[in-house]
């Protein structure tokens, strides 16, 4: 099993290298606090805001944000890097974008977004309507 999750690790970082290495410059550009993680994803933190989009930002195995950091945050972030390898990056967000239109851009409908883990990624459920009276 370890064998397998190294393996997988090498090709994301292997498939996503292009785009994160653009990712990778724009956070340099950016002045953002760059680490390297044994999983080969980098988290740039300390950005400023409007270098990335709403809360953060993943582009290929580059995480970037201002702070939010943390674990469970991370893992989200990562599941997006998935997908990247997965689908390859221009049909990643050609898909992404083309969810997050017909979705009108709410999180919680967009299927990225929930196989990501939404309550990784810091996004609360949608309110429940109440039941209707009976």
């Amino acid at each position: 099993m370890r064998d397998r999750r190294t393996a997988w690790i090498a090709f994301r970082a292997w498939r996503n290298l292009p785009v994160s290495v653009l990712a990778l410059l724009w956070a340099r550009a950016h002045h953002a606090d760059i680490t390297l993680g044994p999983d080969l994803f980098f988290e740039c933190s300390g950005m400023p805001r409007g270098s990335y989009g709403r809360g953060g930002t993943t582009v290929g195995n580059v995480w970037l944000h201002g702070g939010l950091g943390g674990e469970r945050r991370r893992r989200h972030e990562l599941r997006h890097a998935d997908q990247y390898a997965l689908l390859g990056t221009v049909p990643f967000l050609a898909l992404y974008g083309l969810n997050a239109l017909v979705t009108a851009n709410r999180p919680h409908r967009n299927v990225f977004e929930r196989w990501a883990g939404l309550e990784d990624g810091g996004y609360r459920p949608p309110a429940r309507p109440a039941d209707p009276p009976r």
